[in-house]
């Protein structure tokens, strides 16, 4: 039975009792064994640079990005199984090596972290407040700024998903949010960060569309978008709009994507690469106009040339791919720890996959995360445990 209808039981059934009863005549009522809290661990991790040097230090819970300037990073732990926490947002300067508090928030259920994006010194990203299994919660916009140790939030959405995203377009932030509301149509909102003003610039029928991701493009922006057809054959396409938010085209991308999906390992046949496409995606973004990185909640990973048509990489779930607003990467998470070439690192050069050289100071096995800015600041973080939650942690900090 849902928890929302047994709480409702349980508050009409103290009403009977209650009254029913005198002051004196309070009900007695069975209280459950107290939940033993799990400690909390006030572990640090270390953070070197290229040359394993220490730089410093932060807090081994921290979901790192790099940013141009170092790391940002968040620290939201749930107790006793609870749907929300207080998020701590810090940032970690890599030049003067101290680690700061940008701003805690309250009630917050989820972040999409992988939709961290800088624009101009200050650093976004899209959070739920509130229960994410509730009726309806608000989409909320984080904006910090290091240099002046600030964070502000402002309201997108009364009814958020937790899966939005976000890209800079033309110097403002273009937020996707499916909307939970009974209308149910998918919207994107513009961020102007100049006036802080937030406005609905697109909406989609309900009925017929299902957006999936957003990113940049030279003269606009890429829409992915699923068309729900009554049939069941849903078709994935990719548009490009202008800066004043027309359609300038669309492109059917669905055997471009089913023939990427078709080469992942595991993958049996048409209709499971079929089925993928349904799924929420987590990274979107297309390079030189051409190639396309695709990830998403379920076990695809790939990196396609629309333009030949040609699958240039497609993987499965031990492999994601790069966050940050820097060109991506993808990344296989466990390796080999006395491989001389290190880790897989995977980024586009001329067209062709080439591995990026990176070794771990120490005897890390597991890739947690790797990030990369605008700039060229890489964050790489990795444990010695790829079978568990491990405290032992590192950070791998430097720039190109």
């Amino acid at each position: 039975m849902p928890k929302k209808f047994l709480v409702i039981i349980l508050l009409f059934t103290l009403m009977i009792l209650s009254a029913g009863c005198s002051n004196s005549e309070k009900p007695v009522l069975n209280t459950p064994e107290p939940v033993t809290e799990v400690p909390v661990m006030e572990t640090k991790m270390p953070v070197y640079d290229n040359n394993g040097n220490l730089l410093g230090e932060i807090d081994s819970r921290a979901n790192c990005t790099a940013v141009d300037a170092g790391i940002f990073y968040s620290i939201s732990e749930l107790v006793n199984y609870e749907p929300t926490a207080t998020a701590e947002y810090r940032f970690f300067n890599k030049e003067d090596k101290t680690d700061v508090l940008l701003g805690k928030f309250e009630d917050q259920g989820y972040e999409a972290y992988y939709t961290r994006t800088e624009l101009n010194g200050c650093i976004y990203t899209l959070v739920i407040k509130g229960a994410v299994n509730s009726d309806a919660v608000p989409l909320v916009l984080l904006a910090f700024d290091p240099a002046r140790k600030t964070m502000k939030s402002y309201t997108v959405s009364e009814y958020g998903f937790p899966y939005a995203d976000m890209a800079v377009i033309n110097g403002k932030l273009l937020i996707m949010n499916h909307e939970m509301s009974d209308e149910g149509a998918d919207k994107i909102f513009e961020f102007n960060t100049a006036d802080e003003t937030l406005k609905e610039v697109l909406s989609f029928s309900a009925d017929t569309d299902s957006l999936r991701g957003i990113c940049s493009a030279d003269d606009g922006f890429y829409l992915l978008r699923l068309e729900i057809n009554d049939s069941g054959l849903n078709e994935m396409f990719m548009d490009l709009y202008d800066l004043d938010y027309s359609k300038k085209s669309e492109q059917s991308i669905n055997e471009i994507m089913v023939n990427a999906l078709s080469e992942m390992p595991g993958m049996l046949n048409r209709q499971e690469a079929l089925d993928e496409l349904g799924m929420n995606v987590v990274n979107f973004s297309v390079i030189d106009g051409r190639y396309m990185f695709y990830e998403n909640f379920s076990v695809s990973r790939v990196i396609i040339d629309l333009r030949s048509r040609e699958t240039l990489m497609a993987k499965d779930d031990l492999y994601s791919i790069s966050s940050g607003n820097g060109n991506p990467v993808i990344y296989r998470m466990d390796f080999d720890k006395d491989n001389a070439e290190g880790p897989e690192i995977i980024a586009l050069q001329d067209g062709k996959p080439v591995n990026v050289p990176f070794k771990p100071v120490d005897s890390h096995k597991l890739l947690r995360l790797v990030s990369r800015s605008a700039s060229g600041t890489w964050v790489v973080t990795t444990s010695d445990d790829s079978r568990s939650y491990s405290w032992t942690l590192a950070i791998h900090l430097w720039t190109e």
